[in-house]
């Protein structure tokens, strides 16, 4: 086999741990020499954490390691015909990563009740998603089991979760689950409203308890009770409507009672009005449920977990509602909004940190049409997210609501590829 200067390629085949064996094999290997490691992959991320057995590809180009991972069967003879890896694993449709560069995160839809998820840091059961080289894509933890080093994340440690939420315009049918979260932290920003949904151009997220109501209450304690009461009243008929065969039509007498109790229930909650371009920070018990028609681009907490208190649709992932342990725990009132701190920043660039979680913090760049932006190496990597303008970055194409990786310890420069634009995007780090 014979690369394009016509030298003789070494492929040779290892089994073991990919770091240690790349290790052992980098300071030897010629330009375009291949090596190939089996290993095992423990799947972390589902029940019993099973293995699955994986082929890491490594190749030598110049002063740089290219790699790829796949589960396909690989054997040394295939390379014979191949002059670069490129051609090899473009033929295995596999992505090609380098150390050091940024790289794509591949979308993954999941349905939901009242809408989708569009997940890009997500690895879980319900699914897993994918670094892309912007032509092909791996599971982002296979990537982070054959990188060299922690380019592509530290191996069997989940990446800050990044999605958007994507519900339904309609009323009731695109309202969220009105829960808490005793872990997860949660921010979000939100990038489109319905104009059908919210003709007035505002939308909304339930969060928190209503003023009046508390004010009204004996105490907390009461208004607990009573919130509580109201919740039990409106399970039970929704319960009623749940348990109903399919197809079977609900009577009005039922239907007529479901929207009373949900009125009264929900009599109880705060409405936050929601426009383009808000920040809503999601502390720990803080009741909450994102709206129909209100699309957020989601930072959280790569954990899952929540204590749902009510629905207005039957609950698919769960056989019960967690009303009674969440309300004894429940924040009633949100902390105080906090003004955006202003970081340092180059001349046309506005930096705002827009939450500062104990986990994870959030920057929101703004950019102005035919400027730049120099983002210095950080000591960990770092979640983009583009909300606005186009760009281009290590060959990746970037528009509105693409997302891409950035490992710790490089340079990238940002500048929008139609100068005529202003780029805004936004920045995850998590705390090291």
């Amino acid at each position: 086999m014979r690369n394009s200067s016509q030298s003789t390629l070494t492929v040779s085949r290892q089994t073991g741990e990919p770091s240690v064996l790349l290790a052992q094999w980098i300071d030897s290997a010629a330009d375009g020499a291949v090596l190939l490691v089996d290993f095992e992959l423990h799947q972390w991320w589902l029940e019993n954490k099973p293995l699955q057995p994986l082929v890491a590809i490594y190749s030598r180009e110049g002063d740089q390691t290219l790699y790829a991972v796949t589960d396909q069967v690989v054997t040394l003879t295939e390379f014979v015909p191949y002059s670069r890896f490129r051609d090899w694993a473009s033929r295995r449709q596999l992505a090609v990563l380098r150390p050091g560069q940024a790289l794509g995160l591949q979308p993954t839809r999941i349905p939901k009740p009242w809408g989708q998820e569009v997940w890009f840091t997500g690895v879980e059961e319900r699914g897993v998603c994918c670094y892309t080289d912007g032509q092909y894509a791996t599971p982002i933890p296979w990537a982070q089991a054959a990188a060299p080093g922690v380019c592509a994340g530290a191996s069997g440690e989940p990446l800050v979760l990044l999605k958007v939420l994507d519900p339904a315009p309609e009323e009731v049918v695109g309202d969220l689950y009105f829960e808490l979260h005793e872990e997860k932290r949660e921010v979000y920003v939100v990038t489109h409203v319905d104009s059908k949904a919210w003709p007035e151009g505002s939308g909304g997220i339930r969060y928190g308890f209503d003023s009046e109501r508390l004010a009204e209450a004996e105490s907390e304690a009461a208004f607990r009770h009573e919130y509580l009461q109201a919740v039990r009243d409106y399970e039970r008929v929704r319960r009623q409507i749940d348990g109903l065969s399919s197809g079977t039509l609900v009577p009005q007498s039922l239907r007529d009672e479901e929207k009373a109790r949900r009125e009264a229930m929900n009599s109880f909650t705060h409405m936050r009005s929601l426009e383009v371009g808000d920040v809503v920070v999601v502390p720990l018990l803080m009741p909450h449920s994102l709206q129909h028609g209100v699309r957020t681009i989601e930072f959280q907490t790569p954990v899952y977990e929540r204590q749902i208190l009510s629905f207005a649709q039957k609950v698919l992932t769960q056989d019960h509602w967690d009303t009674e342990s969440a309300v004894q725990q429940m924040r009633l009132t949100p902390p105080p909004d906090a003004a955006f701190e202003l970081l340092p920043s180059e001349d046309g660039v506005v930096i705002e940190r827009i939450v500062d979680f104990p986990d994870f913090e959030v920057l929101r760049v703004a950019i102005v049409a035919g400027g730049a932006m120099t983002l210095q190496g950080a000591n960990t990597y770092q979640l983009l997210m583009l909300i606005e303008g186009r760009l281009e970055l290590d060959g990746l194409q970037l528009g509105a609501e693409n997302a891409a990786f950035l490992p710790s310890g490089q340079v990238f420069q940002f500048c929008c590829s139609d100068p005529s634009q202003p780029l805004v995007l936004l920045l995850a780090l998590p705390r090291s």
